[in-house]
Parts: structure tokens; sequence; C-alpha cells
């Protein structure tokens, strides 16, 4: 990872423009102060190191998605209920007392959303 590209200032602001100011993944507002810029094609899997394969994140997505591709970090954030139904005592009691409720549901991406509205 020592090998990576430092990005000029001018290209790390067009990042941030991408998604107007928000994390590409979860859409959370960010400071450019606080963006950390995700390789969507991580470089473990042979992604490029340049502009056109990153995107803004916030700092908790980007550490959940790691080295994870798009496809596989989408199934283990749909995954998350089942997960926590297997591995958390005080979910399960939390679902069982009613006072929260699993919602499966697909996950759809910040930018994905984005690019959707806009057609």
């Amino acid at each position: 990872m020592a090998n990576r590209r430092r990005l000029s200032l001018k290209e790390r602001q067009a990042i941030y423009n991408l998604t107007g100011g928000h994390c590409a993944y979860c859409g959370q507002e960010l400071a450019f102060r606080d963006m950390q810029v995700d390789h969507v094609v991580p470089l473990c899997h042979g992604g490029a190191d340049e502009p056109f394969n990153m995107f803004p994140a916030c700092r908790s997505c980007n550490h959940y998605k790691r080295g994870m591709e798009l496809e596989r970090w989408r199934a283990q954030l749909e995954a998350i209920p089942d997960t926590l139904d297997r591995d958390c005592y005080t979910y399960r009691q939390g679902v069982r007392f009613k006072l929260i409720a699993p919602i499966p549901q697909k996950v759809e991406f910040y930018f994905e959303r984005i690019i959707r509205e806009d057609g």
C-alpha cells in the first residue's frame, strides 16, 4: 500500500464532487476534510490507482468495505440482520421484545441512487 499515488488537491476535490459532498456508499454528508478516498475496485483485486476508480467515502464505509469488491460488500451488508441474529444475544432480545425489527432489504448505494434519479 505504500505505492499508492498521492492525489492532488484538484483530484481530491473532483472525487469529493462526484456525489455532491456525500459518501458514495451510505450517503452521509461529508466535510471535505473528513472524506476518505476509496478504490471502487480494490487494488488487491486489480483496480487502478487512478481517480476514475475512486469514490468519496466516510470513514465507516471505507473501513467496513476494506478490500472487498462492491457485490461482496453489498451481500455482507444485506446479511447484517441474519449475522446479528446469529451472533448477538442483545439483538435477539430486542427483536423478541419488539424493541427493534429486522428489515431485510436490498442495499442500494448512494451513488447508484443518484445515478438512477439523474436518469
